[in-house]
């Protein structure tokens, strides 16, 4: 008698155990998903958009000025680079081949003759 009793009782322990972990993780569910469709709901937001663009295109709103924020050094290498460009665009020169159009490109290269004129 005492061997059933303590067995019902086993198996009743057991059971409230395995319930209180399903409702347990019923909700965490429940939370993870208030979560992500909070996360969606901020995602498809006008001013989520908004920002994305700004970051990743450099876009800006009509009648709004964008102010960077930069170091000294920043600014010195900009213009270390600008004026490279500059130089080497100055010393280099135009090829003969520049204005003209495939097929005047392919005279000029198998005939050494230019036939713009």
């Amino acid at each position: 008698m005492l061997y059933l009793i303590f067995t019902y009782k086993y198996s009743d322990i057991q059971k409230d155990y395995q319930i209180t972990q399903t409702n347990k993780e019923i909700w965490e569910k429940k939370e993870s998903l208030i979560d992500k469709e909070n996360y969606f709901a901020y995602i498809n937001t006008n001013a989520y958009k908004d920002k994305v663009a700004k970051n990743s295109q450099n876009k800006k709103n009509p009648g709004e000025e964008v102010v960077y924020i930069v170091t000294k050094d920043e600014v010195d290498q900009y213009k270390k680079i600008e004026t490279q460009d500059q130089i080497y665009s100055e010393k280099e020169p135009i090829k003969p081949t520049y204005w003209m159009t495939n097929l005047q490109k392919w005279i000029y290269y198998i005939f050494n003759t230019d036939i713009r004129s």
